[in-house]
């Protein structure tokens, strides 16, 4: 694009755009779309984007079984992601649903590719979330934990969206479009900011 305002009046670049912003967050931890927020349910939580597949509309995170948010997210669960960029000016807002995965090639390739320090994550006696006395000896030393251990706590949630907000705001006028996509067909639209 040879400026950022190439997608200001096109339906077809702010999604292209769009999918831009996501596909260059999955690599960019500096990208303010790489931790979006995820809600499931009625639980908000930041996550790190660890794939995008543009041609299947997938993002996929990573997350601890023995988390809470878990327990109560079922294969199809309708889910949110949401980032916004305050130096772009840019709003994503996605609906969809997520599959959980546990112990299966999904997650088997997700946890060989994942770096050590991801892994030790996983590795750490107890849920996330629970209540502890010295946090002292939840720290994570690589000479007493077995990494590979962690695997059996390791789960990949895959989000598959099904509608795409983009909002860019401008002192000129703001833009707001909506993509969905259903039963193969793609609308897209303008909305009021």
């Amino acid at each position: 694009m040879n400026s950022e305002l190439d997608f200001y009046n096109s339906l077809e670049l702010s999604l292209k755009y769009s999918e831009n912003l996501l596909e260059d967050a999955v690599d960019n931890a500096k990208s303010i779309f790489h931790t979006p927020t995820l809600c499931i349910s009625d639980s908000p939580r930041t996550v790190v984007l660890r794939e995008y597949d543009k041609k299947n509309r997938l993002l996929r995170f990573h997350t601890d079984l023995r988390s809470k948010k878990i327990k109560s997210v079922e294969d199809r669960f309708k889910a949110y992601v949401h980032s916004y960029d305050s130096e772009k000016k840019i709003q994503l807002r996605l609906t969809g649903s997520v599959t959980v995965h546990e112990d299966d090639k999904i997650t088997k390739k997700a946890w060989e590719n994942s770096r050590e320090n991801s892994k030790l994550c996983y590795s750490v006696n107890g849920p996330p979330g629970d209540s502890i006395l010295d946090p002292s000896k939840y720290d994570l030393n690589r000479d007493e934990i077995d990494v590979e251990k962690g695997y059996k706590n390791f789960a990949v949630i895959l989000f598959e969206y099904h509608e795409l907000e983009f909002l860019f705001l401008k002192n000129i006028g703001h833009r707001r479009s909506k993509f969905s996509w259903k039963n193969g067909n793609q609308n897209e639209e303008w909305l009021i900011p």
